[in-house]
C-alpha cells in the first residue's frame, strides 16, 4: 500500500482534515494533498512530521542481496 494512501485512511479515522493534518504537523498543505495523491516525494524528516501526527512510525529495513 502507498504511503499516502495508509495516511490519508488515518487521517479520515483519526477525523482530522488535510489542513489540521498540516496545521498539526507543520508541513505546508500542499504538501501534505500532493502525498495523499501520490505525487509527493517527501524528505524523511517532512514525512516525519506527518506520520508523528496521526501515530505512524518510519521503518527502515536493508534488504540483503545474495551474491
Amino acid at each position: 500500500m502507498e504511503i499516502g494512501k495508509v495516511i490519508k485512511e488515518r487521517r479520515a479515522l483519526l477525523g482530522i482534515s488535510q489542513q489540521d493534518l498540516s496545521d498539526y504537523s507543520g508541513v505546508g498543505i500542499s504538501t501534505v494533498k500532493d502525498l495523499e495523491r501520490g505525487k509527493g516525494n517527501p524528505s524523511i524528516e517532512t514525512l516525519k512530521k506527518i506520520l508523528d501526527v496521526v501515530g505512524l512510525e518510519i521503518l527502515i529495513q536493508v534488504k540483503q542481496t545474495i551474491k
